[in-house]
């Protein structure tokens, strides 16, 4: 499952975010395991990771280190450095138990010369995929490079290159003096990727955006284009990929290939239908369809959203009225979010769902920022989706880029508005004896929410363990759950514990191994557990709350019809 959230992870890593975006996103990846599997699918293979991965666990003070950059505002690129070290400490932390998982590549298509063995191609025969690079491969788009260098017994190879306006891909082999591939998420590897124009110029001067992960037995990297360029006319026709290795599986060396990339087939295909319809929902925010740009690889929508000045005001009456208004006027004594900054954060997200539908009101592809794709059914077809924030303010406005399957064969699609996402304070609470839980479930009913408790698991030892379908690594508790959330709440967080002594814990949910459907009526069911981080010892009695429900909002009204080219 994918947390829209995680669309943020990529520009953290490249130090993209504001020292405030960044803890608050931090704050997040802590307690959402789907972020934490995407952030190690993000960061394997890095020399860092591979670093941090084989010393042992963080200390428990990790909460505070987390947050020590966070008033700090220069952006420099020492900077960008120690952002990219905690956010491995941030993957180390919550998601090492995920660090042998394959990574799940998503790479938009790329463009070359025609090429009538596409059968062959490595974009079309590895079955991770997405299917925007398999048709793209299918329809020639993919280009066969064969060009090696060898040093101190490693060779490699850039087998293949897909590239278009939007997106840079390319395969990489490496193998031993003896023939036999390497693995990619073993030894250290150090390397640098640079992108020129036929003239020589640095379009990328500070190096930012490229990333590599285990493809099969391959190395894919990636660079994505729309934020180098904001067209396809500014895309130059000529491009140069040029590729450094200093380290291979911890031998130094020297490993240096120039690719030439010829973008002008991918320009002369891609196509730009310009839209710009604008809708302001019944909940203040502003939603503006601005384009559809084909490429051989996907169909990419961009999309500007934002509050409108109601919902901006209600807002600030809202955080006047419960003072969470407490943020630091001058340097901060606890390098941490202030309870009033992690309830703003929270309350100033949001997601969005809507679905494409062809001629006939069939459904080819959807975009739904829930948490659990199964709740509504309408996720399909994505290549990749990613968003950027948009100007200054309180940071409500932003900019999406979504992906999907390339819309061809299609003359006529309509854009359907199917949920808006927005959070809200909660205030549920339930005590539970844990002398009673050992001998029976517990229920308790509460602002609208029944949760029946069961199964409480003290751990006391920081290696991973299982227990029933759940999985966690650190000292703490486990208590599964099972819930039926009130009508259109579709999400809960903010969790906390607190026992009988009067000692405060942190929770999380297991999102990984939980069941998420609708009852009859609609409402989310949920099968899931808690895990209490730091728990040592078994209380006599836990209160647990949350702070936070996601509301989905479906009293909306807004379809596009959208004429594209034959």
């Amino acid at each position: 499952m994918k947390c829209h959230k995680s669309d943020q992870l990529k520009p953290y890593f490249d130090g993209k975010l504001s020292p405030l975006e960044s803890a608050r996103l931090e704050q997040h990846v802590d307690l959402c395991i789907p972020c934490q599997e995407e952030l190690a699918h993000i960061m394997e293979g890095t020399p860092e990771a591979e670093e941090l991965l084989a010393e042992e666990l963080l200390s428990p003070r990790f909460t505070e280190l987390v947050m020590e950059d966070i008033a700090r505002q220069e952006k420099s690129r020492n900077k960008r450095k120690t952002w990219k070290k905690r956010s491995m400490d941030i993957m180390k932390k919550t998601a090492i138990a995920v660090a042998g998982l394959t990574a799940a590549v998503t790479f938009g298509t790329m463009v070359s010369p025609t090429f009538a063995n596409y059968v062959n191609s490595l974009f079309n025969t590895v079955k991770d995929v997405d299917g925007g690079l398999k048709q793209a491969a299918v329809e020639g788009y993919a280009q066969q490079i064969n060009k090696q260098v060898t040093d101190k017994g490693y060779t490699v190879t850039v087998k293949e290159v897909l590239a278009d306006p939007t997106r840079i891909a390319l395969i990489f082999e490496i193998v031993d003096k003896d023939g036999k591939k390497l693995d990619f998420k073993a030894g250290n590897y150090e390397e640098s990727f640079t992108l020129t124009d036929k003239a020589g110029n640095d379009l990328n001067p500070e190096g930012d955006g490229w990333a590599r992960g285990k493809y099969g037995d391959y190395m894919l990297v990636r660079q994505d284009l729309y934020d180098i360029f904001d067209s396809v006319e500014k895309v130059p026709d000529e491009l140069t990929v040029g590729v450094e290795f200093n380290k291979i599986m911890d031998t130094e060396g020297s490993w240096k290939l120039d690719i030439p990339i010829d973008m002008k087939k991918a320009k002369e295909v891609a196509k730009t239908v310009v839209i710009n319809q604008e809708y302001t929902s019944p909940q203040g925010v502003v939603i503006k369809l601005d384009n559809i740009m084909t490429v051989p690889s996907a169909s990419l929508l961009t999309l500007e959203t934002a509050w409108n000045e109601q919902k901006n005001k209600e807002y600030r009456k809202l955080i006047e009225e419960k003072g969470w208004n407490d943020a630091p006027e001058g340097p901060r004594k606890e390098m941490r979010l202030t309870p009033g900054e992690l309830m703003q954060y929270y309350l100033t997200d949001y997601g969005l769902a809507y679905e494409i539908l062809d001629e006939k009101g069939n459904l080819i592809a959807g975009r739904d920022d829930t948490m659990f794709e199964t709740l509504n059914g309408i996720r399909k077809n994505e290549v990749r989706n990613t968003s950027k924030g948009k100007g200054k303010g309180e940071g409500q406005g932003r900019v999406w880029w979504d992906g999907f399957a390339p819309f061809t064969g299609h003359e006529k699609l309509t854009f359907k508005l199917h949920s808006i996402y927005l959070n809200e304070p909660a205030s549920f609470e339930a005590k539970i004896s844990l002398d009673e839980l050992s001998k029976q479930p517990v229920t308790v009913k509460n602002s609208g929410s029944t949760f029946t408790f069961s199964k409480f698991h003290l751990k006391t030892t920081e290696e991973k363990e299982r227990f029933g379908r759940h999985e966690s690594r650190g000292k703490g508790g486990i208590i599964e759950f099972e819930a039926t959330l009130p009508n259109d709440i579709v999400y809960i967080t903010d969790w906390k514990a607190t026992d009988d002594k009067g000692n405060v814990y942190r929770m999380s949910m297991d999102n990984g191994d939980g069941e998420y459907t609708r009852d009859k009526d609609g409402r989310v069911q949920i099968k899931s557990a808690l895990f209490i981080s730091g728990l040592e010892k078994q209380p006599k009695e836990l209160t647990i709350t949350y702070g936070i429900q996601e509301r989905q909002y479906r009293d909306l009204n807004w379809e596009v019809p959208i004429q594209l080219d034959k």
